[in-house]
């Protein structure tokens, strides 16, 4: 089982944090644009999910599931956007998913001194983030 890389949205679509472990192939193309490419990809999946649900208020994408990868989807209800690509096989990442969601309120959110507008600077999230996935019964 294997995790790959993680992306982290702002509500405004400002990925504002991202950090790869085991990705084995790259997207040919800039990280910004890469960046581009997920989020609109995540508001198509939204939006097509929107358009079948039959209930209000429920996030209903919570994976994508590809021949080759997963890709592991938290929207948090004040339009935080988190992405785990990991292999099929991975299990308990939305458990993981909601465990960073939590390293980011306490590290980040609840700090007065960040700009949640801008990339994540704070060394406590990024080394919580690095052992929190690295300590997952996922990673390889």
């Amino acid at each position: 089982m294997t995790i790959y890389n993680f992306y982290f949205f702002n509500r405004e679509g400002v990925c504002i944090c991202y950090k790869e472990w085991k990705r084995e192939k790259q997207a040919g193309m800039s990280q910004e644009e890469e960046f581009k490419l997920m989020y609109g990809m995540l508001l198509s999946l939204r939006s097509f999910s929107t358009k079948l649900n039959t209930k209000d208020g429920q996030q209903l994408i919570r994976s994508f599931r590809t021949s080759v990868y997963k890709m592991n989807y938290l929207e948090t209800p004040t339009g935080l956007k988190m992405v785990l690509n990991t292999d099929l096989s991975a299990g308990t990442i939305p458990e993981l998913l909601k465990q960073i969601y939590r390293i980011y309120v306490d590290t980040v959110l609840r700090n007065p001194l960040i700009d949640g507008s801008k990339p994540i600077a704070s060394e406590a999230f990024h080394s919580q983030l690095t052992d929190a996935v690295e300590s997952h019964p996922c990673f390889a």
